[in-house]
């Protein structure tokens, strides 16, 4: 018998004696995965709008300015951020939020806020290479 034909019976006869699959048999249900999927999205959707709210401030205007760049592109290009960039920047203007102060002055506030701008256009740039 030629290799070709040993080839050909094996495979029939797993093919033949192997448990029958269907479409219904998945590692994760339909439910679990669209769960999966809803809270990703909110989750991406409340670092949006904590992002949005941190580059919305006056503080966040002057630092753009102080750096010459347009706050309106840098919060258009938010939106072009991974799920985990997103996320380590909404964590970091979240921390502004909480503590803006902490015993630091003024010009460390702005100097916070110019990184921030500055993270986000270096993410964005990395992402359009």
């Amino acid at each position: 018998m030629s290799t070709f034909t040993r080839l050909l019976l094996a495979t029939a006869l797993l093919t033949a004696s192997g448990a029958p699959v269907f479409a219904s048999d998945h590692l994760a249900s339909p439910e679990a995965v669209q769960g999966r999927l809803s809270g990703t999205s909110s989750a991406r959707a409340a670092d949006l709008s904590r992002l949005e709210g941190a580059l919305s401030s006056p503080q966040a205007a002057r630092a753009a300015a102080s750096l010459g760049v347009d706050v309106r592109q840098v919060r258009s290009a938010v939106a072009t951020l991974s799920d985990a960039e997103l996320r380590d920047l909404a964590e970091r203007a979240a921390a502004l939020d909480r503590d803006p102060r902490s015993g630091l002055s003024h010009d460390v506030d702005q100097l916070l806020v110019i990184f921030l701008i500055v993270a986000i256009v270096i993410l964005v740039i990395k992402a359009v290479d």
